[in-house]
C-alpha cells in the first residue's frame, strides 16, 4: 500500500521558546511523506522569524502569516488548505516522538473503518523534564466509542496527538471558537456524535508540555468553567435541546447560591493543587509536593484520597525518566 501524504497542522501563537524543538520533532519523523502547514497567528514574539527560517530550509514546510484570529479559526484554515488525506495535529509547544506519524499511518492502513486516532502523552516541563504520563481511558476500539455515545458518556483524547481524515474533520464542522480553550473536548465528542470513529492507540507518541505561559496554568479556573460549559452543551445537544451561549451559561452560574460558588472554587483549587503536586512528585521535589498535596487534601479530602494512592503507586513502581535534552524516554 503506498504511503499516503500526511498534512501536519501546526497553528502558532507566541511559542518562540519551544517552537524550534516542536518543528524539529516533526522534521525528524521516521515517516517522510508529509507536508507541514505552519501558520503564525499574529505572534508578538519571535515565532514568525523562526517559521520563516525553517520554511527556507525544508520544502515540505508551507508557511503563512496573518493577524490574530484564534486557534480554532487558524486550525480550520490550515485543514482547508491541506493536501493530505490525513491531518495530524500538534500544539506548537509540544513534541512528536520519532515514530508518531508512522505508528498512526500503519494503524489506519490496517483499520480502514477508523476515521481518527489519538494516543497517550508524557508530560514534560519547560526544560523537557518528565512530569508524568497522561493515559486516556476508553476508546480502545471503535465499539467502545459507539458504546460511550449510546450511554451518554463524555470521552476525552489528546488533540495534540490526533490524526483525523480531512473529510471527517470538515464534515463534522471543525473546531468551534466559542468552546476555546476546551474546543478539543467538544470536537472529539461531536466527531463521535456524528457517526465518525475515534480510537486511542495505546502508546505514548507525543510529549505534552506544561509551562507557566500555557492557558491551563495561567487561567485554570477559566479552563474549568469552559470545560463545564462544553459538557453542558454536549448534554443539551444529546437531549435534542438548543445549546447555551457562553454568556447564558455564565449568567446561569452567577445566579447560583453563594455556597455553591464557594464550593465550586474550593474543588477547582483542590484539583489545581493536586495536579501541580503530581508534577513536583515526578521532579522528586518532595517539599513542594507535600505542601501542595496538603492544600489539595484540606480543600477536598474526598478528591485527593480517591487518587493519591493510585498516583503514588504508579510513580514508585514504574517511573519513566526522560532525557533532559531530548525529552525522549531513556532506558
Amino acid at each position: 500500500m503506498p504511503a499516503p501524504l500526511i498534512s501536519v497542522i501546526l497553528p502558532v501563537y507566541n511559542q518562540e521558546p519551544y517552537l524550534a524543538q516542536t518543528i524539529e520533532s516533526i522534521l525528524a519523523q521516521s515517516y517522510p511523506n508529509f507536508e507541514l502547514l505552519l501558520h503564525d497567528d499574529g505572534s508578538t514574539d519571535g515565532s514568525a522569524h523562526l517559521i520563516r527560517h525553517y520554511a527556507a530550509l525544508d520544502p515540505r514546510i508551507h508557511a503563512s502569516f496573518a493577524p490574530n484570529a484564534g486557534k480554532c479559526a487558524t486550525t480550520n484554515l490550515l485543514v482547508s488548505q491541506a493536501r493530505g488525506y490525513w491531518c495530524a495535529f500538534l500544539d506548537a509547544d509540544d513534541v512528536m516522538l520519532p515514530e508518531r506519524l508512522a505508528r498512526q499511518v500503519v494503524y489506519h492502513q490496517t483499520q480502514l473503518n477508523v476515521d481518527a486516532t489519538s494516543c497517550h502523552c508524557h508530560y514534560i516541563d519547560e526544560l523537557g523534564q518528565y512530569l508524568g504520563t497522561q493515559r486516556y481511558p476508553g476508546l480502545r476500539t471503535v465499539q467502545e466509542g459507539r458504546q460511550a455515545m449510546a450511554n451518554g458518556q463524555l470521552v476525552h483524547c489528546a488533540f495534540t496527538g490526533l490524526m483525523v481524515s480531512r473529510h471527517a474533520f470538515m464534515e463534522s464542522g471543525g473546531l468551534r471558537n466559542q468552546f476555546w480553550p476546551c474546543e478539543d473536548l467538544e470536537f472529539c465528542n461531536r466527531l463521535l456524535e456524528q457517526g465518525f470513529s475515534l480510537v486511542i492507540i495505546q502508546e505514548v507518541l507525543v510529549l505534552y508540555r506544561i509551562h507557566a505561559a500555557s492557558v491551563t496554568m495561567r487561567k485554570p479556573l477559566h479552563v474549568f468553567d469552559m470545560a463545564e460549559y462544553s459538557t453542558r452543551c454536549l448534554a443539551l445537544r444529546r437531549a435534542g435541546e438548543a445549546e447555551l451561549t457562553v454568556d447564558e451559561f455564565m449568567a446561569e452560574r452567577q445566579r447560583s447560591p453563594w455556597w455553591v460558588k464557594v464550593n465550586r472554587q474550593r474543588y477547582g483549587y483542590s484539583v489545581i493543587f493536586y495536579r501541580q503536586a503530581n508534577f513536583y512528585l515526578h521532579k522528586k521535589d518532595y517539599l513542594h509536593f507535600g505542601w501542595l498535596l496538603t492544600k489539595a487534601l484540606l480543600l477536598s479530602p474526598a478528591y485527593g484520597l480517591a487518587t493519591v494512592r493510585k498516583r503514588l503507586a504508579q510513580h514508585f513502581s514504574s517511573s519513566t525518566p526522560l532525557s533532559p535534552s531530548s525529552g525522549i524516554p531513556t532506558n
